[in-house]
């Protein structure tokens, strides 16, 4: 009971951290820092698959809202990213195309309603998408480690 009541307390917080983090981050030709991606990528292989695909439905319906997107539009995507990912068996490196990945996805819905040109927004992607995978990792692995998720 411990262990689960962990694992929702870090989900909420990362929840939070990362949706503030998306927000106050600054956007460079219309991309930023995609943490709630990564945080779904992660929890999706951290967690059992039940509640790394729950997480990473709550992490859409987050980003959705925080970017005044059409309800489950990044749900669906982040959804996906964690299914392929547990179903593969991936490492989280895996992870880091998602992000322009998911630049393609808004551009097949949005496409000149986006800042900036797909162009742009794929070769800032890129970048953004492995360092921002990258940092989240590594935060939510140290919070996981000082809450002792990996104990039996």
């Amino acid at each position: 009971m411990k262990k689960e009541l962990a694992s929702l307390a870090i989900a909420f917080f990362a929840l939070a951290f990362c949706g503030a983090a998306e927000e106050l981050c600054p956007k460079a030709f219309g991309v930023g820092a995609p943490a709630l991606l990564a945080a779904a990528a992660y929890m999706s292989l951290r967690r059992p698959p039940v509640e790394g695909l729950l997480f990473a439905a709550a992490a859409g319906f987050a980003e959705d809202a925080l970017s005044s997107l059409p309800f489950a539009m990044s749900a669906c995507f982040f959804v996906a990213v964690a299914a392929v990912l547990r179903g593969f068996k991936l490492p989280l490196a895996f992870a880091a195309p998602a992000y322009p990945a998911y630049q393609i996805w808004l551009w097949m819905w949005f496409g000149s309603e986006l800042n900036g040109s797909i162009f742009m927004r794929m070769a800032m992607s890129v970048p953004a998408g492995a360092a921002t995978l990258f940092a989240v990792a590594w935060a939510l692995l140290y919070v996981d480690g000082k809450a002792a998720m990996d104990e039996a």
